[in-house]
């Protein structure tokens, strides 16, 4: 991973980077496909057409729709929309600028690697929270019902063996604002086709929380939070693909995260109590008194001794 070391003023959220990219990725990247929002690459990246149908118009400040933190290379790409691009390696290839786009010289001004720390603490953090919903028994067109708590979050604890086992599937909200897939294992090669439409994705993420290795067949439907995995999508993902690296041979659809990040309750400051001035005056007295005690004591003794 390429890291810079330059710090934000201001450091973006987790849910302003899943509302804000399509694309994040801290490694190098290539694709052949599309990717309609923005992106940020902390690597190498090769690509196709980009900023294709961009919903997310207000990026965040001092960002592109194209952020590479390394080199491009390959064949020459295509930034639809107007979209700036910022390179901060070598320019390889050539980039088509559709609708008065250009190179952007300055940087963003929040690092890779703060990025990379916000998002993976976000991961992990997600990961500890108690799921208040669950799979059925896997079977063809199986319906997975969210059961959420009064605020709207739906959370299930599952596994990469749990979704290997499901052929076909759809999501019931059932009143959720915000689903969280919490799935553990390191590797997974996602085959279930999904039978529903398209309304819940902007509210899902699938935190791969401790996944080294993801390879998607079909399509996949959120945001897919898989900060320290090697991604392989041959299907559309429609949502925001957070990765350690990518190589991608189906689209990335710009759904942009609308739910809720949990986040940990601030901690309240513990107060520390005042001493109190009479205990510690009285502590004071006793030291000069048994001093003076101990002192008389000595006196005595080395006069008898004369």
């Amino acid at each position: 991973m390429l890291f810079t070391a330059m710090a934000h003023a201001t450091p973006l959220t987790t849910s302003d980077l899943l509302s804000g990219f399509n694309a994040i990725i801290f490694g190098n990247a290539t694709t052949s496909a599309d990717i309609e929002g923005a992106a940020i690459i902390g690597g190498n990246f090769s690509g196709a057409t980009l900023y294709q149908y961009p919903k997310n118009i207000a990026l965040p400040a001092t960002f592109n729709a194209l952020n590479v933190y390394g080199n491009t290379y390959g064949n020459q790409m295509n930034m639809d929309n107007g979209g700036n691009a910022y390179v901060g390696g070598t320019v390889g290839t050539k980039i088509n600028f559709n609708g008065g786009g250009n190179y952007i010289a300055s940087s963003p001004d929040m690092s890779m690697a703060s990025i990379y720390s916000e998002l993976t603490a976000t991961s992990q953090y997600l990961a500890q929270l108690t799921a208040n919903s669950y799979l059925p028994t896997a079977g063809n067109n199986e319906t997975i019902n969210a059961a959420p708590n009064a605020s709207g979050l739906a959370i299930f604890n599952i596994t990469t063996k749990d979704l290997s086992k499901i052929p076909s599937y759809s999501i019931a909200a059932n009143g959720a604002t915000t689903i969280i897939f919490n799935v553990s294992g390191l590797t997974l090669n996602f085959k279930a086709n999904y039978l529903g439409n398209d309304s819940l994705f902007d509210n899902i993420i699938w935190n791969f929380f401790d996944a080294t290795n993801l390879e998607f067949e079909t399509l996949l439907g959120g945001s897919v939070l898989a900060p320290n995995a090697s991604v392989t999508n041959h299907n559309q993902i429609d949502g925001t693909l957070v990765a350690s690296s990518w190589t991608g041979q189906g689209e990335l659809h710009e759904y942009a995260f609308d739910g809720t990040v949990p986040a940990p309750t601030p901690r309240q400051p513990t107060a520390t109590p005042e001493p109190n001035v009479f205990i510690l005056f009285a502590c004071g007295l006793l030291v000069v008194v048994l001093w003076h005690r101990w002192s008389a004591q000595r006196t005595l003794g080395a006069g008898s001794r004369n």
